[in-house]
């Protein structure tokens, strides 16, 4: 007998499932992935899930809480050598440390809260 096991979702899934459909709503084709599919990455970045945006050339990354942020510093400098975009997604609490984390990397920062049950984002910032 199989049985089927649902796995809870996590706020990482909220807000990656909330950055599509912007991308859906602005007619841009985008894709949820391993970063490591998109690009050669530090192991440690590997498996973070990437929404990439072809039309825009932009890759977001959704970190969760326990993810280190200085790890995407060598993606956003391989990302930039290819004229790709990063935009590093981290909740709200976070953003202080990525702004720290990610200073001069070229790349944004945004970040996101619950309000009820809805995502919400800040602007883009540079670190």
């Amino acid at each position: 007998m199989a049985v089927a096991v649902q796995e809870p979702r996590t706020s990482v899934d909220y807000v990656t499932e909330a950055v599509l459909i912007v991308y859906r709503a602005h007619v841009d084709e985008a894709t949820e992935m391993a970063l490591a599919e998109f690009l050669e990455s530090p192991v440690e970045a590997g498996a973070l899930r990437a929404i990439v945006a072809e039309k825009s050339r932009m890759v977001e990354v959704v970190l969760d809480t326990a993810t280190s942020i200085d790890v995407l510093t060598e993606v956003a400098w391989e990302l930039d050598g290819r004229a790709w975009l990063l935009n590093v997604v981290v909740s709200l609490d976070r953003l202080g440390e990525a702004h720290m984390a990610l200073r001069g990397a070229p790349c944004t920062l945004q970040g996101w809260w619950f309000d009820d049950d809805t995502v919400r984002f800040t602007a883009f910032e540079k670190p």
